[in-house]
């Protein structure tokens, strides 16, 4: 993964003020911050979803138990442990994609689910991000329910 913005922050780099936390990424040396409390300072983010990278908070707070405990895949076809479904994981049986939504806190599989950037929180594959009303809304082909845009 690319480092492509550098910040500048004087408040610690802990909110989304932070060029580099906004754009998921960790601060590095070409960075001007001062005080650097980054979340992603340090952690391996190059294969984690966007929803465990936006709730990196949480990700980091989990016990070595905690990412050890296995959850069923919704196909039923096996359990894995929680940390390989931070980065996403193919069920071996059916080849389906799955993934933890810490925002829903249940495994989703991949198709059928995604993480909004801009809102931070996981979505239903019916819904979209209004960029004119910047607001997720639901329907495929409708236009949006909060300011009709299509």
């Amino acid at each position: 993964m690319k480092k492509t913005v550098h910040c500048t922050c004087k408040s610690g780099c802990t909110n989304k003020r932070c060029k580099c936390l906004k754009n998921n990424e960790p601060c590095d040396d070409q960075c001007g911050c001062l005080d650097c409390q980054n979340p992603l300072n340090g952690i391996d983010i190059s294969k984690m979803t966007t929803c465990a990278i936006q709730n990196i908070k949480e990700y980091s707070s989990l016990s070595k138990k905690e990412l050890k405990e296995k959850y069923t895949l919704p196909c039923d076809c096996e359990e894995v442990p929680l940390k390989k479904l931070i980065n996403g994981y193919d069920c071996s049986e059916c080849g389906e994609s799955y993934w933890f939504s810490f925002c829903w806190n249940e495994v989703v599989q991949d198709n059928c689910t995604w993480h909004c950037e801009v809102c931070g929180t996981c979505r239903d594959w019916r819904e979209w991000h209004c960029p004119e009303c910047n607001r997720c809304t639901y329907g495929v082909s409708l236009p949006c329910e909060f300011c009709g845009r299509s």
